[in-house]
């Protein structure tokens, strides 16, 4: 019968000692209504606050991806969510969360910020390492011939990122000695070339990068 089916799709609840929520009670019909899920769920919310509360802005903490999506990953930081949103995967460009991460994944995690009103908390990756451009110097010099590969192209001259480290400007002078009508003449967004660095500007956030120089020394 459909009593006796009932019955045993909650014999597996027999002799266990749960947490309840009262949601009604009615005492004329002795009758009273709880919610083992509304229970869980408070007990949830009640442990985000306090993770929240006692999480601090600039710490490490552990988590386990438990979501992805185009904009970023979820972690689950032991009882609260945390977005790591794509551009606080690394400090190059990332095409897609999926080429960092995967569901179920340990890692650390740094913590962004916690919006103690919105509940929300932002975590990045990038942050656990250094910013390339405060340990630029240990890894090029000026002169060095390094691959890059093209970025973007202006009116001014293009754009390339330097063995996927930091991005520089090639100047339309430094592209050719031939006069040109564009850049584009030259170099289009995507090519991989052999570029000389010719000034290195950390505190600006700059480097200056030569491919008529490179060509030249190669030559040489």
């Amino acid at each position: 019968s459909s009593e006796a089916k009932a019955a045993n799709d909650h014999s597996d609840f027999m002799g266990m000692l749960l947490e309840l929520k009262v949601l009604e009670i009615d005492r004329s019909r002795n009758r009273a209504i709880f919610s083992e899920r509304q229970a869980v769920q408070g007990k949830r919310d009640e442990k985000k606050s306090q993770l929240i509360q006692e999480m601090v802005e600039g710490e490490t903490r552990q988590g386990v991806v438990t979501g992805i999506s185009s904009f970023g990953a979820f972690v689950d930081l032991g009882g609260a969510d945390g977005l790591i949103h794509i551009s606080e995967f690394s400090w190059v460009p990332v095409n897609s969360p999926e080429e960092v991460v995967k569901i179920g994944d340990e890692l650390d995690v740094y913590v962004l910020r916690v919006d103690l009103e919105t509940r929300k908390i932002a975590l990045s990756l990038k942050r656990l390492e250094p910013e390339p451009w405060q340990t630029i110097g240990e890894k090029f010099q000026v002169g060095d011939i390094v691959n890059a590969r093209v970025t973007n192209i202006t009116n001014f001259g293009a754009f390339a990122r330097v063995e996927e480290f930091v991005e520089g400007l090639i100047h339309v002078s430094e592209l050719s000695d031939e006069n040109l009508n564009h850049p584009r003449d030259v170099v289009s967004q995507g090519d991989n070339v052999k570029l000389k660095i010719i000034r290195i500007e950390p505190e600006r956030r700059r480097i200056a990068l030569s491919l008529k120089q490179a060509q030249e020394d190669l030559i040489d």
